[in-house]
């Protein structure tokens, strides 16, 4: 009987150390789940402020690419403009070259008919005939 006694104290110790063994080993796995779950809860706001750098970059990109199409069509216009503008200028000296030409062979026809009038005039003073 002493024996069985000795036995059933020495296997109660054992089952106390165990359930102190077991309540030790939930501890560590209910602060492991905590540190996780901080875990989890800083990596998705690191994932967040990821996404959200992500978008800002992705509209800033989209603003800049908007900003250069707006340039490009205006340069197009401007050069057009400028060769509108180069195109009349050059009709314009034309017109011009054409106008003096007109004028320089009026203004010799006109001095030869004044010649050919001088020449048909008596000389002045010449009393008539």
């Amino acid at each position: 009987a002493a024996a069985a006694a000795a036995a059933a104290a020495a296997a109660e110790r054992r089952a106390k150390a165990a359930e102190a063994s077991l309540a030790a080993t939930q501890a560590e796995l209910s602060s492991a789940r905590a540190d996780a779950s901080g875990e989890v809860a800083g990596l998705r706001e690191k994932l967040s402020a990821a996404e959200a750098k992500l978008k800002e970059a992705a509209a800033s990109l989209a603003a800049e690419r908007e900003a250069s199409a707006a340039a490009g069509r205006e340069r197009g216009q401007a050069q057009g403009e400028l060769r509108a503008s180069r195109s009349a200028l050059e009709n314009a000296k034309e017109d011009l070259a054409r106008e003096k030409k007109m004028k320089e062979v009026e203004t010799k026809r006109l001095a030869d008919k004044v010649e050919d009038l001088k020449e048909r005039l008596p000389p002045a003073g010449g009393g008539g005939g």
